[in-house]
């Protein structure tokens, strides 16, 4: 539960007033159960918003000025670690102590050691990895199947980044490990598990701790075979295993299991997401679709791209960063002060909760007119500010693999799209929810058919045409 304290200083911003009996405390579970309902009704109250009115320790900013405030500065504003309450001594404590969570001096050390495997030259090396991967996945597609294409996605972004992080090779010990780790990030975004985190018998959050047990010791164990090995491999894990910082040191094995596992959910999860809304944006908009597929044919000829390819399909590009504009896998993110600041002509109280929002943001019609429509051509003139565009956050902490992930998603479109053409059955129910990353409620189900070029727009229902313009 959060403290229900009200900020020291009486600020006057307009806000949501609290629920009967619970509080602010009411709100906050309102908005972690209903989170985009809740960021558009905050949002209307204007760029700098307290979760209730006449409480300013929980405080959303709807405006890239704020978000350049909050970003570029990690010492004022801190990343926000959670369970900082919980056990100490703990697999979900060690599970969660990544990038995500770290600050000051230890995040700019490990940030440090990390960043050769994530060089640009680094990740292209993985392209040979990943075009094999989803080589298979697209070789167990036939026409007239309907398949679960969130499910799908899931699928070949875990062989994919557990291949990359790990060196696994045998697609069975991969999808073991990367399904126990995504039953991990599946417990953890619960949000029975925040607003009940007792380690209780029965409790959701037991069997978060549970599964963390289970992470960690998988994780562990990996490591150890790694260095039993040699850590020869061109995998991150192996890089991490000998990285050292400034003074000769290393990664303790708490500390590796911590930095793996963070980089592994946000490898896959925000890309299985990210390849999901773009595959339905697509298919929602067949101009898009089949402007998309020339280009990707004419360029490549039916074969994998190769790295200097990519960089020929300007098309390919808009579409990846419209969908991740209009549709971001992380829809808000969160800070906290350090000590007392100024923001929007007022001030602010130190351990002061600032929710910043990618989805929010993105949908700004001063910096994105028809902020609702799919339109991957306001790219050839759109110039947001830096703090405008922020599907992978930005300054210091701006996510470290954001290449893979680009890298990712343009060859598993550019693979996909001229062999297959995918379409959801006319009236399915498309209900986005956030669970961790914004994802479609129940999967995604589409038809898979050759590429035949028949494009069109079916009729979709749920919740999805409030959020997107479709019509």
């Amino acid at each position: 539960m959060i403290a229900t304290t009200p900020g020291l200083h009486a600020v006057e911003l307009a806000g949501p007033r609290t629920t009967p009996l619970l509080g602010v405390t009411g709100n906050y579970i309102r908005f972690v159960a209903d989170q985009l309902t809740w960021l558009e009704k905050l949002s209307s109250y204007g760029p700098l918003v307290p979760l209730a009115r006449g409480n300013t320790q929980h405080l959303f900013i709807f405006h890239p000025d704020y978000n350049m405030q909050v970003l570029s500065n990690p010492a004022l504003f801190r990343a926000l670690e959670l369970w900082r309450t919980g056990p100490e001594d703990s697999s979900l404590r060690r599970l969660w102590t990544g990038l995500v969570s770290i600050n000051g001096e230890v995040h700019r050390q490990h940030r440090r050691m990390m960043m050769p495997s994530f060089h640009k030259k680094k990740v292209e090396s993985y392209r040979d990895a990943m075009v094999a991967c989803i080589g298979r996945m697209l070789s167990g597609w036939k026409p007239g199947e309907v398949r679960d294409i969130f499910l799908e996605m899931r699928q070949v972004t875990l062989l994919i980044v557990t291949q990359v992080l790990f060196g696994l090779e045998d697609d069975r010990e991969t999808l073991r490990m990367g399904m126990l780790m995504a039953e991990w990030l599946e417990r953890y975004a619960s949000p029975a598990v925040h607003l009940l985190p007792w380690d209780k018998p029965g409790l959701p959050f037991r069997r978060l701790m549970n599964v963390s047990e289970r992470g960690e010791a998988a994780i562990r164990a990996l490591i150890a075979r790694k260095r039993a090995q040699g850590a020869d491999g061109d995998d991150v894990l192996s890089m991490l295993l000998h990285a050292r910082d400034e003074e000769g040191g290393s990664m303790s094995d708490a500390e590796l299991v911590g930095q793996t596992n963070i980089l592994f959910v946000a490898g896959h999860e925000t890309t299985t997401n990210s390849l999901t809304w773009t595959l339905f944006l697509l298919d929602q908009h067949p101009e898009v679709h089949a402007a998309l597929v020339e280009e990707l044919e004419g360029e490549l000829k039916g074969a994998p791209p190769t790295i200097e390819q990519l960089e020929r399909l300007p098309l390919l590009d808009r579409v990846v960063k419209e969908s991740m504009r209009l549709m971001p896998p992380v829809t808000t993110a969160f800070r906290t002060s350090t000590a007392p600041f100024e923001m929007g002509g007022h001030r602010f109280e130190a351990e002061t909760q600032l929710y910043y929002s990618p989805y929010i943001t993105h949908r700004l019609p001063e910096l994105y007119p028809e902020p609702k429509r799919f339109l991957p051509e306001r790219w050839l003139k759109a110039e947001p500010p830096v703090y405008g565009y922020i599907p992978f956050s930005n300054g210091p902490r701006r996510c470290i693999g954001s290449t893979l992930a680009l890298l990712e998603m343009k060859l598993l479109l550019s693979m996909l799209l001229p062999r297959f053409r995918l379409s959801l059955p006319p009236g399915t129910r498309v209900e986005p929810m956030v669970r961790a990353t914004m994802r479609p409620k129940g999967g995604l189900p589409m038809r898979i058919h050759t590429q035949d070029k028949h494009f069109e727009r079916p009729e979709v229902r749920g919740r999805i045409r409030d959020l997107v313009a479709l019509s």
